[in-house]
């Protein structure tokens, strides 16, 4: 929660945080009946360092809520429709933060989600599994472009890259967008990535990815 954090510190704007999985007890449950006893220890663990630090997050109006994003409403996961409208937060200005992995990319194969992202100015998107979805993940960012620009790219060093028509390139990355309308014309970027004194390593006992892929 540490991006919340600084998020609410600098803007001091509310925060709702979504996630079905930080006190699922059926994680812990299903461990100990697959005999994995250290893992099922660890996530106990895991999960009472989880819940005292829950606690001061009302300091920085982060909101925490129990659910999940999905392609269509089931329990535990709600459409970003029904997020949206549930939390009255249709003719808000907001900043989107979602991970991309597994059952999300359902998420942005329904084509109802890019016209629901009018009022999202600035949206960071983290793709999981690129070396897996690639072309997935290239569908999204063209059809996210008519609406939202691509305006800045992290690679997250946790896990080995992988290589892709001679690139080298992370198996996950954070993508940044800007709505269209703050944007008065597009340049293509020629920066090197990751930004001194900007990006910093995820795993900070590893040093950060170098990302060329776009050039």
């Amino acid at each position: 929660m540490e991006f919340e954090k600084a998020f609410n510190t600098y803007t001091n704007a509310p925060v709702l945080a979504f996630d079905p999985t930080m006190k699922d007890i059926n994680v812990f449950k299903n461990k100990i009946l697959k005999g994995r006893l250290l893992d099922a220890v660890k996530q106990l663990r895991w999960l009472f360092k989880w819940l005292r630090q829950e606690k001061n997050l009302a300091k920085y109006q982060i909101n925490f809520i129990q659910e999940g994003i999905s392609d269509k409403d089931i329990p535990s996961y709600k459409t970003f429709k029904t997020h949206i409208e549930e939390y009255q937060l249709t003719n808000k200005k907001l900043l989107l933060k979602i991970d991309v992995d597994g059952a999300k990319f359902l998420v942005f194969k329904n084509l109802e989600i890019y016209n629901q992202l009018d009022n999202v100015i600035q949206l960071i998107i983290e793709f999981h599994d690129l070396d897996l979805k690639i072309k997935e993940v290239h569908d999204i960012i063209k059809k996210l472009s008519a609406t939202h620009t691509l305006i800045h790219i992290h690679g997250n060093n946790y896990g080995d890259p992988f290589e892709y028509n001679q690139k080298i390139i992370p198996k996950v990355i954070e993508a940044t967008f800007i709505h269209n309308s703050f944007l008065s014309e597009k340049i293509l970027s020629n920066s090197d990535y990751p930004i001194k004194n900007l990006d910093s390593p995820c795993d900070k006992s590893k040093a950060d990815i170098k990302l060329d892929f776009f050039k």
